[in-house]
């Protein structure tokens, strides 16, 4: 092998070697600042969590991994808690340009309810939902919005277009959430209809069971 080829590709091998051994020690360290801001987190030290979060942002990571992703949802939550809607609206945009998910329009747009921008809110609710159809998320927090203004025919018209999709996630809610709005609308009888139903497809749900033994009564 010639002797300029072979300097070339020991140094590449260097490069090579040493960027993957940067990029793993980049994405333990992550890891420990993640698990470090979880437990302020949990202990309602929020702005230890969210330091510890940014710290984990930080780091350097040559895709972007599912701790990745965990560790930018745990920071806009610390945000959230903190009250810090703007700031937090902004990690969830950069969660949903790299990988949209239902939880992130939903939390986006409870963010906009902080702000006291209820509209705006249902606006990323229906960006959600068009992006992501199949998603329960964003439907949930539309409903939980327009039932919040006691606009439970609108809040219905909502759960029922996501009961008929095939959703992967929040189904159980949405289901509940039906139960509910019939009770707001003093309509127990459908109401308690729709809880037979849920108790049929979530026999163990002990809430479930409760709602539908006191709808029976009504």
């Amino acid at each position: 092998m010639d002797k300029k080829l072979k300097a070339v590709l020991i140094a590449v091998l260097v490069i090579v070697i040493g960027g993957a051994g940067f990029l793993g020690y980049e994405y333990v360290t992550q890891r420990l600042s993640g698990n470090e801001g979880i437990e302020y987190l949990t202990k309602g030290e929020y702005q230890k969590a969210y330091e510890a979060f940014q710290k984990a942002c930080g780091k350097k990571t040559l895709v972007w991994t599912s701790q990745k992703n965990d560790v930018m949802f745990y920071q806009a939550e610390s945000l959230y808690q903190l009250k810090r809607y703007k700031d937090a609206v902004h990690v969830y945009d950069q969660i949903i340009e790299k990988k949209p998910q239902g939880r992130a329009y939903e939390w986006k747009a409870l963010c906009y309810v902080g702000l006291g921008q209820e509209e705006k809110a249902l606006e990323v609710c229906d960006e959600g939902i068009a992006a992501l159809p199949s998603e329960g998320e964003s439907y949930y927090a539309k409903y939980g919005i327009l039932a919040k203004q006691k606009k439970y025919d609108k809040g219905l018209a909502v759960v029922n277009k996501a009961l008929k999709q095939k959703l992967s996630t929040k189904k159980k809610e949405l289901m509940f959430a039906r139960i509910s709005l019939y009770e707001a609308k003093f309509d127990f009888k459908t109401a308690y209809r729709y809880a037979k139903e849920y108790v049929k497809a979530y026999p163990k749900d002990e809430k479930g069971k409760k709602e539908a033994t006191f709808l029976e009564t009504r």
